[in-house]
């Protein structure tokens, strides 16, 4: 009972975390959220170093990582400083999203749509994946911040009614994790990846897609919005995220594995680690977000 009062505590820390200045930006038209996944992606990187170094392999490029995040994030940083300190010349913005830039956008997002694939093939390989864990320089460039960086650069240069898009990306990542625990605590019977993740069963992983397809559609019906192309929108939101939301989390897991640790670290009681809250994110976000404000 302690157990699961710790991990609800700190579970709606995490998503005041997340939601807050995401209201904040929906509300006064600002980029306070590219704090936030900024300060995801320096976490999740030492939280990368540290597996490493549970590998017993040394840790001297984590000052270069934390350094090339902080150059990647630098443009979108100026540009939410901008807002409130327009003294301060902008980065990139909706107001200079031109071709070219979107050019920009859409191949980063193709080379995360490839790594994503890759990254999903990896948890299915019978061998551990310590290689990837030690090669630590060149997955954080990949994981955690490509997917953070793209969803920063996908949010800035969007239009201020676009950024619902996010919020439309990131409500059913959640729904499926705190759905998909549930049902998998008091139905779980049958594992569902026993070599990656020994905790997480058949029952859950179709609790999450279920239980998420019904709640989302409530929402958009009692938001006022329900239509035909509405509801086809949602449910393809809403299982895709599911499904890859899995993804994340048995990656992350492999990682873990790999690695010979339980958690990506301990920021968050009863959860672990940046990288044990925001592993479905990480592969869910982009994609929708992208797909939802700039393609479809």
């Amino acid at each position: 009972m302690k157990e699961l009062l710790i991990r609800s505590l700190f579970g709606i820390v995490f998503l005041a975390i997340v939601f807050v200045p995401f209201a904040i930006d929906l509300t006064y038209h600002v980029n306070t959220f590219n704090f936030v996944l900024l300060l995801f992606a320096l976490i999740g990187t030492f939280e990368l170093y540290a597996m490493r170094k549970a590998l017993h392999h040394s840790s001297k490029m984590l000052p270069v990582s934390l350094l090339i995040v902080i150059l990647a994030f630098l443009p979108f940083i100026l540009t939410s400083l901008h807002d409130f300190m327009p003294s301060i010349d902008a980065g990139i913005s909706v107001n200079n999203f031109t071709p070219e830039i979107r050019f920009w956008l859409l191949s980063f997002w193709a080379i995360f749509l490839v790594a994503l694939i890759l990254f999903i093939v990896l948890i299915f390989r019978k061998n551990e994946i310590a290689f990837i864990v030690k090669g630590s320089f060149i997955l954080g460039l990949v994981y955690p911040l490509l997917p953070l960086l793209l969803l920063s650069f996908g949010l800035t240069v969007s239009d201020p009614s676009e950024k619902r898009y996010l919020f439309i990306a990131l409500i059913p990542i959640y729904l499926n994790d705190t759905l998909a625990y549930a049902s998998g605590r008091f139905f779980g019977k049958n594992k569902l990846f026993p070599s990656v993740s020994p905790k997480k069963t058949w029952e859950g992983f179709f609790g999450g897609v279920i239980g998420t397809l019904i709640v989302m559609h409530v929402i958009v019906f009692f938001a006022g919005e329900y239509s035909i192309n509405n509801a086809f929108i949602i449910t393809f939101v809403s299982i895709l995220a599911s499904v890859l939301a899995t993804f994340g989390d048995l990656f992350e897991s492999k990682l873990k594995r790999a690695a010979g640790v339980k958690d990506s670290g301990k920021i968050l009681p009863g959860h672990g680690g940046i990288l044990d809250r925001i592993d479905a994110m990480l592969f869910v976000a982009p994609v929708l977000y992208v797909l939802l404000a700039h393609i479809l």
